[in-house]
């Protein structure tokens, strides 16, 4: 299995900071931000790995994953998005590098108490994400059920049914790049992972798996500083 990890995009929430330094460089407690999902792919025994970088910042990017401390542990190539046209789009750049290999993906600025190893071992085909609990559903992925079946996932709902959102890491099998190639722009010009979902989902190809472990996008100010504080009462313990 190939690891896709995002490192682009322009950080805006974090702002005017990132007017001068990629977002994934920021420190969380003792460490840069991108460090703590590369070690979760390493820790889920996935060891060939795809960095996506992103203008302007992507020499940064570059940088500090050659100076990981584990990197010997695996091996790293680099693709870059020019813009940050979604995570599909970056997903699709990633082809020739991927060519039959099913993917993780995961993205630069979430941070996981647990690894993967069991789903990375066990996954075959189709589609795989994770559901998890939040206070805010309405950034992200929604799942919407009929009669207690999954029937489609909503993409940053005003009214969300659920506090329950699809979260990372993303699976999918190498059927991805044929799918990508069917989805169109979404209303913010994206390609977006929900859409891909959505595809696989069609099929009767799609799974959720709910996750009760700790995580946290820390893509606000206001995570990154709580993600800390946590960071390090799990380390000092």
């Amino acid at each position: 299995m190939t690891g896709i990890l995002l490192g682009g995009g322009f950080g805006t929430r974090l702002a005017p900071i990132t007017k001068i330094v990629n977002k994934h460089i920021l420190p969380v407690f003792d460490r840069p931000m991108i460090y703590y999902p590369l070690q979760t792919l390493i820790d889920s025994g996935v060891t060939k790995i795809i960095v996506i970088c992103g203008k302007p910042f992507d020499k940064q990017i570059k940088t500090i994953i050659e100076h990981f401390p584990n990197k010997d542990q695996i091996e790293y190539s680099f693709v870059t998005q020019p813009d940050p046209l979604g995570m599909a789009d970056a997903i699709k750049r990633c082809k020739q590098i991927v060519r039959n290999d099913n993917i993780i993906v995961i993205a630069g600025d979430n941070i996981y108490g647990k690894d993967f190893k069991e789903e990375v071992d066990h996954f075959k085909e189709g589609a795989m994400s994770f559901l998890r609990k939040v206070s805010d559903p309405q950034r992200f992925g929604v799942p919407v059920f009929e009669d207690g079946k999954l029937i489609n996932i909503e993409e940053k709902p005003s009214n969300p049914q659920t506090n329950w959102v699809v979260t990372g890491p993303h699976f999918f099998d190498s059927n991805v790049f044929k799918h990508i190639k069917r989805l169109k722009p979404s209303a913010r010009g994206e390609l977006e992972i929900t859409d891909l979902n959505n595809l696989y989902l069609k099929q009767g190809l799609f799974s959720l798996k709910k996750r009760r472990d700790y995580w946290t996008d820390t893509g606000t100010f206001e995570a990154l500083f709580l993600a800390s504080l946590k960071i390090r009462r799990m380390r000092f313990k």
